[in-house]
């Protein structure tokens, strides 16, 4: 006959320490619930900055705008921004465009807000502050008037619009496929929960399981 001999306290304290680090768990990635959406959403804006500047490096005709005067893609050069704003259940982004501070080619005049009159097809009329003459190039031919000139589309059909077609498009298929498919496949694998199970299981569980919930729900390669 095999006798077996059970240690009925130290079952009882194992299953406490056992249940309050399920619990601890789960109260860990509530709290960090909030600094995940943060950290998501900051790489996230900076990702898309990024994605950009490569589309603009790619397609400078149809995203020059969006950057100071002959510096499409440098970052240094952007003429847009992202906010992001960040809470348990949600993430947030906000972009606006910012004022040019260079001028143009063969210009001594800046064109402050070329970024949003260009994307959004908005018209000007350009007339002669310092002179009498305004003097201009179309095709390469120049020309010289003392009136004022009507511009329906200053940035041309290829780039009204593009600068929001690329956030679309990074929001639709590049951050799906790239950025956060990666996450949700780390998630789905809650491997901190196992790796500090026998800690918790041990001693002091809710504390060691408020840990690991923490560490499981942080953005992988982000510091915290």
């Amino acid at each position: 006959m095999i006798n077996v001999r059970i240690d009925s306290l130290m079952l009882q304290k194992t299953l406490r320490n056992t249940i309050a680090y399920s619990n601890g768990f789960l109260e860990g990635v509530e709290i960090e619930r909030i600094n995940f959406n943060r950290i998501l959403g900051g790489i996230t804006a900076e990702a898309l900055g990024e994605y950009i500047d490569q589309k603009a490096r790619m397609n400078p005709g149809t995203l020059h705008h969006v950057y100071e005067w002959e510096r499409v893609g440098d970052k240094s050069a952007r003429l847009f921004k992202f906010s992001v704003n960040a809470g348990k259940t949600f993430i947030s982004f906000d972009g606006g465009f910012l004022s040019s501070k260079s001028t143009p080619p063969g210009s001594n005049s800046i064109f402050y807000d070329k970024a949003n009159v260009m994307e959004n097809k908005i018209s000007v009329i350009v007339s002669p502050k310092n002179s009498s003459v305004l003097r201009f190039e179309d095709e390469g031919e120049v020309i010289f008037t003392t009136k004022s000139i009507y511009i329906a589309n200053p940035g041309g059909d290829a780039v009204a619009g593009s600068f929001g077609s690329v956030v679309d498009e990074f929001f639709q298929q590049y951050f799906t496929a790239s950025i956060f498919e990666k996450i949700l496949k780390d998630l789905s694998t809650p491997s901190e929960f196992a790796i500090f199970f026998p800690q918790g299981a041990r001693s002091n569980g809710r504390s060691i399981g408020v840990a690991a919930g923490r560490r499981y729900f942080r953005v992988k390669g982000a510091e915290m």
